[in-house]
């Protein structure tokens, strides 16, 4: 085998990969962690430099420069190879920063934690009696989100008064009236 015919052989498998990978909708690697968190949403988390999309990518690009080097340039073997090695690192350093920046920006969506809700001002919208259990509604990141609520105080507080959230505990929001 000729180093011409390496360098092709690289660029064919990590061109086949893309399409793969492209055609199975990403499912083969992100990049990133993916796991579900209490709530049982899907979080997934920041890519990882070294993961099947940057390696394919490195492996594309190290073919594609090869292949510049060895048949379009007519290089030494060693120059060759320093410019398949450099146009594989740079292709595969702006996949890692394009994928970083995707991510950051899915990651700005509407899915919160309970404790953001923490501090911030809901109705009620079932009356909490004393020392019982009511539920409001509040917004969070342009989000109606609804939960069970308990006066702090084990005051009643009555349907339509505005509150503010204390602490949650599991999914149950402790509230204060509003003064």
């Amino acid at each position: 085998m000729t180093i011409g015919a390496l360098y092709i052989g690289l660029l064919v498998v990590g061109v086949t990969y893309a399409l793969i990978s492209g055609a199975m909708g990403w499912m083969s690697d992100l990049g990133g962690d993916l796991h579900v968190d209490a709530s049982g949403h899907f979080d997934v988390g920041h890519p990882h430099p070294i993961s099947g999309t940057t390696i394919a990518t490195f492996i594309t690009g190290f073919g594609a420069g090869g292949i510049v080097g060895h048949y379009l340039l007519a290089w030494p073997f060693g120059a060759g190879l320093l410019l398949a090695s450099g146009s594989g690192l740079l292709l595969a350093a702006a996949a890692y920063f394009v994928l970083q920046l995707i991510f950051s920006q899915t990651q700005a969506g509407s899915e919160h934690t309970v404790q953001d809700a923490v501090g911030r001002e809901a109705e009620v919208i079932t009356t909490i009696p004393e020392q019982g259990t009511g539920e409001i509604a509040y917004l969070i990141r342009g989000q109606r989100e609804q939960a069970p609520a308990r006066s702090v105080d084990g005051a009643p507080i009555p349907h339509g008064r505005l509150v503010v959230i204390e602490k949650m505990t599991g999914q149950t929001a402790y509230v204060r009236a509003k003064s």
